[in-house]
């Protein structure tokens, strides 16, 4: 009996990260799904969160590396589609350290790092990352993302001036004929290269070729902006003007506006219209703001790829010193058993039989106390499906959760935080599968004043955000 009861208690860790790690590949197996068939990124944050949680630790990354990677992925196409692009990097880079097995997403994850290096007009940085992207599109037989991998290879190429290879390039590029974006691209990057060398004259037919093969409006903003850049370095600013008000009308790129905007304030000098003058120059002002901001953001993603492309694996040495450490470790213990076992084997045998009782003694009553735990908070989730609106009254929130949850509240209330804080901490631990919205609508804000909240709130507590719900866990020494 004793020995299946030992049996069970070291099967039983396996199976639970066993049931974990299937919830996590489910999620990703998903995410894979609505991106091949329908070409949509998985949009639950915070089941990529949950997945990332759960498998970011040494045996998920050993073991796991290619469901972890994804979340990773996924997770940041999510933050730079919302304009995080600092913390969309982070994951990029976490993507890449994991070096997933399929080559499509390995020439993603460093496509969206060699975006981000381009839009801060780091061409040298950018240029690594699509070349690397480029072999593992290669590698991958995906004609369609290898041909696009030539085109982001050679518009690096042209910004850094390399005209040889980046001709070089665009002839391999041409061996191709896709669809009418891949075409739309190719024309257009064939016009940058002949804008770069000022040769107007041929970049300007390049992009009107491009303009056919574009769906929509705003697909040809780009190349829009590219031909009155050219009618005004060859001072035709009248032709420049009509792409300028197609531009404003139909990108949302601040990037775009504001070039825009600079030829319309141009004309409207030339045309000494104060009133247009003023309204353009008033529209141009709040572009550059938006642009500002934006790229604030690439830079701060930029020099976290930088220092990551300096140093991929900073923390590789220690963990070379903990595996000598460990190894020698195992040496002297080997030898140390070997040798009381020469000497006192019965002794050891008592001292073993001692420890072990006392282990499983002490894992049982963990298990039980873990279990009475969650009874409680099962009690409550029944008693209240979702939290009251009067919760947010936090005196009140206590008196009814109290009965269930008096030694956690106890330990809360010793924190210092505000009633506020409290109630936002009570509903993240006794309801944690609440999203965002959800969890903003019951505590009648905003989801942006509630992402407010849990960083002021992490902040206060010395911990990262996604370290929040464990904390809360261990609030009462429940694990």
């Amino acid at each position: 009996m004793l020995r299946r009861l030992r049996i069970i208690l070291l099967l039983l860790p396996v199976l639970l990260a066993s049931c974990r790690w299937q919830e996590a590949k489910d999620v990703i197996a998903t995410a894979d799904s609505l991106d091949q068939t329908e070409h949509v990124i998985y949009d639950d944050t915070a089941a990529l969160g949950q997945t990332i949680r759960r498998l970011d630790n040494p045996v998920g990354r050993l073991l796991m590396n290619n469901t972890l990677g994804k979340a990773h992925y996924y997770m940041g196409r999510n933050l730079s589609l919302s304009n995080h692009i600092a913390e969309a990097a982070e994951h990029y880079i976490a993507a890449d350290r994991l070096q997933i097995a399929d080559p499509i997403y390995r020439g993603r994850v460093n496509s969206c790092m060699g975006y981000i290096c381009a839009q801060n007009n780091s061409d040298s940085l950018a240029l690594i990352f699509y070349e690397r992207s480029k072999e593992a599109f290669k590698e991958s037989g995906d004609e369609w993302r290898y041909a696009q991998s030539l085109l982001n290879v050679s518009l690096q190429t042209i910004e850094l001036h390399q005209f040889n290879k980046a001709d070089s390039i665009l002839r391999i590029a041409q061996t191709y004929h896709l669809d009418s974006a891949y075409q739309a691209r190719y024309y257009e990057t064939c016009g940058l290269y002949f804008y770069a060398q000022r040769q107007y004259d041929s970049a300007l037919v390049y992009f009107q070729e491009g303009l056919d093969y574009w769906r929509t409006k705003n697909d040809k903003c780009f190349s829009w902006l590219k031909i009155l850049q050219i009618y005004y370095q060859i001072n035709q600013i009248g032709s420049a003007v009509p792409y300028a008000e197609w531009i404003v009308a139909n990108s949302e790129n601040p990037n775009y506006c504001s070039n825009a905007y600079y030829i319309l304030i141009e004309n409207a000098k030339a045309n000494n219209n104060v009133e247009l003058l003023a309204t353009y120059s008033h529209q141009r002002a709040d572009k550059n703001r938006l642009l500002a901001q934006q790229k604030e953001c690439y830079s701060l993603a930029h020099q976290r790829l930088q220092t990551y492309l300096s140093n991929p694996h900073p923390w590789r040495w220690v963990w070379i010193t903990l595996t000598i450490i460990v190894v020698i470790y195992i040496i002297l213990a080997i030898g140390a058993v070997v040798y009381r076992q020469r000497n006192r084997i019965a002794c050891e045998q008592i001292v073993n039989l001692s420890v072990q009782l006392e282990e499983q003694a002490n894992y049982l009553q963990k298990q039980e106390r873990t279990s009475h735990y969650e009874k409680c908070l099962e009690k409550i989730r029944i008693k209240y499906p979702t939290p009251l609106t009067k919760w947010n009254n936090y005196d009140q929130l206590k008196t009814d959760v109290a009965p269930y949850l008096c030694d956690w509240l106890q330990a809360l209330d010793q924190l210092g935080l505000t009633n506020k804080e409290k109630v936002f901490c009570v509903f993240t631990f006794v309801y944690p599968q609440l999203s965002a919205a959800a969890l903003a609508t019951y505590l009648c804000n905003t989801e942006k004043t509630v992402r407010v909240l849990k960083t002021r709130l992490v902040k206060k507590l010395g911990i990262p955000s996604s370290q929040l719900h464990f904390f809360l866990q261990n609030l009462s020494n429940i694990d």
